[in-house]
This record gives structure tokens, C-alpha cells and sequence, in this order.
């Protein structure tokens, strides 16, 4: 019988080595390969390839512990190098016009904000400018590809404000006014959610027309949480509803609007909230665990 010898995994560090040698060999001269490490979402850092062509200012980043595990599952190298090298290409093609400075002039009409949780953050919040607000933080990005369904965007640090001579609240009034129009929002009921993921109509999707609720999120379907800052798109559906809304924090996509009534208590819903952020949520996905409140009579959001 032939004896077959199984070829050895490398580590995780060998890994990012060997992907790094092999991508900057595959993209050759004019490409600068590098492996950084930045901070996700709720998370710790995680180390990110990129691929700068000489002459541009802007790379994708492509995260590469995703990759190390499909490779403990049995990928192939030669696919990883090849699927990688495919982002790349599909990546690299900025919104912003290919070639210029990156000056705060160019990228002002890009800059928007998301909103992230304060407390799980804190560590990345100490790189970034931000604006605490509830138990939450803005903070700010620039979006610079936009395609097929696409976005690239980069996380806007202390070191930009710093080389742009502006301040927090500048970038604010900025991206107040970008934010809508680079992802207008989008509305739709609980009822038409479900019924995307059903066949058939259900009686529970009959229960939900007596009692409203609606997804607030973005066309994209992409950090649209932050709609919680335009109290005035809150007031207008709570205005079309002459009610009083709860505000649940589904994941840093989208805002579950409810009707108040008496027979939601709001202890209630925070249970609900924290059951979802603890069994579905992904880490980078979570808010918050918190249940908001926009009041008609003070048109006000409180927790």
C-alpha cells in the first residue's frame, strides 16, 4: 500500500506571510503589498491585505481572516490568491475621480456617518473623531466606490481632521447633509419582510396588520441605523401614525419602528433586543441593547 503523506497547514502568521509574498508577486511591479491591522466594529483588530497601484490614492482593504479559515476548511491556496486577486479588481475602482489628492475639497461631498455602540468601542473610538450621543457613538466615513451594488469606503481618523484643519462638528454638518442623499431611506412593513421569506401568507402575518411594525433602514440595506439622527423622518411616520414610537436597534442596518400601546411594555422589549443581539446578531452587527423613544408631544428620542 502507498503511503500518502498530508501536507501540513501553515499557522495563521505563516499564513499572512505567504499570501502576501504571493499576491505581491502575482500583481508585480507598480504594486505596493501591504498587511495592516484595523479595528471592526465591536470587535479587536484584525489583520487586512492592500494592494495600492503606484500613481493611486486609494486600495481596497481585504480582510484576511475570513480567508485563513475557509483555508482550515479545506480551500485551496491557489483559490484564495485567485479570489483575492478578483477583489481587487472589482474593488479598485474608486466613486471618487481615479487620481486626485484626497484633499478635504475632493472627499467633503462624500463624507457620511454611522452609528456604532459607545461602551464596545471604546478603544477605536480613542483613533477616530466621534460624537457621543445616547449610548451610542457617530462616527464618520468617506465613501469612495459605489457599483453594482458595491461600496468601498475608508474610516475617517484623527490623523485626516488633523492634516484637514476641521473639527468634529464641521464633519458633522457634513455628513448631516450627505448621509440622506448618498443612502436615501427606505420603509416597509413587518408584513412585507415576512412575506419575502414566506411562501404563502401565515396567520402571524395577518396578526401584524392589526398591529403595525415597520423596518427603517437604507435602498442599500447598509448601516442604516443611523436614521435614528434624523428626528425628522422619525417624526413624519410618527405623525402619519398619531402615535408615539418605540425605536428598536435591530443591528447597525436598521431600526424596528413600533407603535406605543399599552400592551408593550417596554422591559419587554429590551429583553427582545438582547435575546437577538446575543443569538443572531453577529458581533460587528450589534448596536445596541437598548429600547429608544420618540415622544409627539416633546419631539424628542430618549432612551
Amino acid at each position: 500500500m502507498l503511503n500518502t503523506v498530508k501536507e501540513e497547514l501553515l499557522d495563521y502568521a505563516s499564513f499572512i506571510d505567504f499570501v502576501k509574498n504571493m499576491i505581491s508577486k502575482k500583481m508585480g511591479k507598480g504594486y505596493n503589498v501591504e498587511i495592516n491591522k484595523v479595528a471592526n466594529n465591536n470587535s479587536p483588530e484584525t489583520d487586512i491585505l492592500t494592494v495600492l497601484k503606484e500613481g493611486r490614492n486609494f486600495a481596497p482593504n481585504i480582510y484576511l481572516n475570513a480567508y485563513y479559515e475557509s483555508y482550515l476548511a479545506g480551500t485551496s491556496m491557489t483559490d484564495i490568491l485567485e479570489r483575492i486577486c478578483m477583489i481587487y479588481k472589482y474593488c479598485a475602482i474608486p466613486a471618487i475621480r481615479d487620481g486626485s489628492d484626497y484633499s478635504f475639497d475632493t472627499l467633503k461631498s462624500h463624507i457620511f456617518f454611522r452609528l456604532i455602540n459607545f461602551k464596545r468601542n471604546i478603544n477605536l473610538l480613542k483613533q477616530i473623531p466621534y460624537i457621543k450621543i445616547w449610548d451610542l457613538a457617530v462616527t464618520f466615513h468617506c465613501l469612495v466606490r459605489d457599483k453594482d451594488g458595491r461600496i468601498s469606503t475608508i474610516r475617517i481618523t484623527n490623523e485626516h481632521i488633523k492634516q484637514w484643519g476641521v473639527d468634529v462638528d464641521e464633519l458633522y454638518k457634513l455628513a448631516f447633509t450627505n448621509t440622506r442623499r448618498l443612502f436615501p431611506p427606505f420603509l416597509k412593513s413587518m408584513k412585507e419582510v415576512l412575506k419575502e421569506y414566506s411562501c404563502s401568507d401565515s396567520k402571524d402575518n395577518e396578526d401584524n396588520e392589526s398591529y403595525p411594525m415597520f423596518i427603517l433602514t437604507v435602498e442599500k440595506g447598509i448601516y442604516g441605523a443611523f436614521y435614528l439622527l434624523y428626528k425628522n423622518v422619525i417624526r413624519e411616520l410618527a405623525r402619519l401614525l398619531n402615535s408615539n414610537l418605540y425605536i428598536l436597534p435591530s443591528s447597525i442596518h436598521e431600526l424596528i419602528i413600533i407603535p406605543m400601546d399599552d400592551s408593550l411594555d417596554k422591559k419587554f422589549l429590551k429583553r427582545l433586543i438582547m435575546e437577538l443581539n446575543e443569538s443572531i446578531m453577529t458581533e460587528d452587527e450589534i448596536l445596541s441593547d437598548n429600547v429608544y423613544i420618540y415622544s409627539l408631544e416633546n419631539d424628542s428620542i430618549t432612551i
